[in-house]
Parts: structure tokens; C-alpha cells; sequence
């Protein structure tokens, strides 16, 4: 195409496609997305399989560190996933980097030893297939790199930096919202945990006792304490099975309740009281935040009423009396 010709949807499309073809296929993915999207709010997930097989997986790492005389078995090639065997082909992740990713999927909810050469692996391979797929459907004219051809170069480069930042932008949102849910489910689990110290359950009993109550109600919440539980029971202290909670979890709520526990076990304070007092603490903070957003909403809903809803009402209002200056207008 020359430099003063003007472009059309059509030449950019590839393979001979029409406009008329993107808008279905525009429409299908959007069906498609709505369908899933209902789909994924009316199904009711097993949450308890999930969380037992977390359970018992750290119960095994526990009982092999124990076990230190007896030598594990390193897994095969055929037994490794595609993506750890092309990251260790490749060299992709290093050792100082290893620490650091794996506390970033833990927080997420990510402990599968695997989980991490997944992730480095679509670190890696998505900004490749963003940019191929940037020039797939951007057709630009290597013979001439001016003018339009060299916006569109733009395309593809902006497709790579997005498939970089994609992976990172997943994680830390899967990341907020299951903090989210624990933050939400610490007030009820604070009260079932004062009624298993005042019966005389130890802290183990009280956080697994607590773990099975959650488990429908705020399955991520229970996740951590059933995993907190199975550490006091096999760990020499229990203050080492309360930090991996803090860890794992690095909300000022549970480095509050980490602290609380841990001074009660080191001075032999009462646990209930504390406790009591904890959960009445998390119960205002959480109705402070419910009037913040509250507070927040006039704010948030100036510009939509500027842009969407005035208008709508101008146009009822102003209409009729549009229609009848036109109409006497039109008898004279």
C-alpha cells in the first residue's frame, strides 16, 4: 500500500479475511466468554478434594524431612511434566530466583512442586506467542518499513510486552483475592477458635477442629490452618508452623494473630481471651472498610451519572417539548 493511500479494517485482516468474518468471530468468543462466565458462578466446586490432597502432600514432605536416613527417589524424565523438562533443558530458572518465585506462588495458593516450571515456562513462551501472533494478524511490508508499516510493527511489540506481564498480573491477582477470602473468614474463625480453647483443645486439635468448620464456607481460610495444623503436629515447636503461616499469609490480621498465639504459648496467657478480643478488633476493622467504600461511592458515581445517566434524562425531559416547538413550527 503507498504512503498517502487510506487503510481499511480489510488490509490489515490476514489469510483474505473480511470485517464480517472478525465481528463473528468477535461475537463467538464473546458468547462464549458469557456462557463460561455463568457457567463458572452456578457450578459448585468440590473444594474438599483439593484440600485434603494439599494436606496430605505436605504431611508426606514433612514425614521425608523426619526421614532424612532414608533416600528419596529421584523422579525420572517420564515422570516430569513437559514444562519442568523444557525448563531444565533450558536453563530458564536460576537458583537464587527459585526462593524468591516459589514464596510468590505459595502466597498465591500454588504449592505444587511443579507449579513453578509452569510458571517459568509461560513466562517464557508467552511473550513469544503474543508477538507471533502480533504478526499474524498485522500484515506489514518488510520492502517498506515507513509510514503505516512501521506503526504497526508497534503491534506486535506491544503484543510481547503484555504476554511478559501477563503471568506476573495473574498471580498477584489470584494472589489478592485469596487473601481477600482469608481476610473475610478470620472473624468466624477467631470465634471457633475461642470455643476450642475454652473446651481444652490443644492448638493443634483447635486449628484442625477449626479447618473441617471452614471448609465450605471459607475453604482458602481453612487451607492454611488445616496446613498450620499438620506442621504443630509434626514439627518440633510450634512457633516454627506459625511463622510458615505468616509466611504464607502476609496479612497484618494474621501476623496479629501469629503474635497472639505465639506470646500466649511463651508467657501461658489465656488463648480465649485474647482471642475474644481479636475477633471483636477484625469485626470493626471490617465494618470500617464496608463505610469506606460506602463513603467512596458519591465520588465513583459522578462520572457515570455525567456521562450516562443525564443525558438519558435530558433527552426525556427536553424531548416532548423538542416535538412540539417542532410541530407548532411546522402548522406555521
Amino acid at each position: 500500500m503507498a504512503l498517502g493511500q487510506h487503510s481499511s479494517i480489510a488490509d490489515l485482516l490476514p489469510f483474505g479475511a473480511t470485517p464480517d468474518d472478525l465481528y463473528v468471530l468477535l461475537a463467538g468468543i464473546a458468547a462464549f466468554l458469557s456462557v463460561y462466565a455463568v457457567g463458572q458462578s452456578i457450578t459448585e466446586r468440590d473444594t474438599l478434594g483439593p484440600r485434603l490432597k494439599a494436606l496430605q502432600e505436605r504431611r508426606r514432605e514433612l514425614q521425608d524431612g523426619i526421614k532424612s536416613s532414608k533416600k528419596r527417589k529421584r523422579p525420572q524424565d517420564d515422570d516430569k511434566p513437559l514444562t519442568r523438562v523444557i525448563v531444565e533443558k533450558l536453563h530458564l530458572l536460576q537458583r537464587d530466583q527459585k526462593a524468591k518465585i516459589m514464596q510468590r506462588l505459595i502466597e498465591a495458593g500454588w504449592r505444587s512442586p511443579n507449579a513453578i516450571f509452569t510458571y517459568v515456562f509461560f513466562t517464557f513462551a508467552m511473550p513469544i506467542l503474543f508477538i507471533v501472533l502480533g504478526f499474524l494478524v498485522v500484515k506489514v511490508d518488510w520492502s517498506d518499513l515507513g509510514g503505516l508499516n512501521g506503526l504497526r510493527l508497534t503491534l506486535p511489540i506491544i503484543a510481547g510486552y503484555v504476554g511478559l506481564k501477563l503471568p506476573d498480573i495473574m498471580l498477584v491477582n489470584q494472589r489478592n483475592k485469596r487473601w481477600h477470602a482469608i481476610r473475610k473468614g478470620l472473624p468466624d474463625a477467631l470465634d471457633l477458635m475461642m470455643v476450642c480453647a475454652e473446651a481444652g483443645l490443644t492448638l493443634s486439635a483447635t486449628l484442625g477442629r477449626v479447618a473441617r468448620e471452614l471448609g465450605i464456607s471459607h475453604p482458602e481460610l481453612a487451607d492454611e490452618m488445616g496446613i498450620t495444623s499438620v506442621e504443630i503436629g509434626f514439627l518440633p515447636q510450634s512457633k516454627t508452623a506459625l511463622e510458615h503461616l505468616q509466611q504464607r499469609v502476609n496479612l497484618p490480621e494474621v501476623r496479629g494473630i501469629v503474635s497472639v498465639l505465639i506470646q500466649t504459648e511463651k508467657y501461658g496467657t489465656p488463648v480465649a481471651q485474647a482471642l475474644r478480643v481479636l475477633a471483636k478488633e477484625f469485626r470493626q476493622q471490617r465494618l470500617l472498610r464496608a463505610e469506606q467504600k460506602a463513603a467512596r461511592l458519591p465520588a465513583i458515581m459522578t462520572i457515570p451519572m455525567i456521562l450516562f445517566i443525564l443525558p438519558c434524562l435530558f433527552i426525556v425531559v427536553m424531548t416532548p417539548a423538542i416535538i412540539q416547538i417542532m410541530d407548532e413550527l411546522s402548522k406555521r
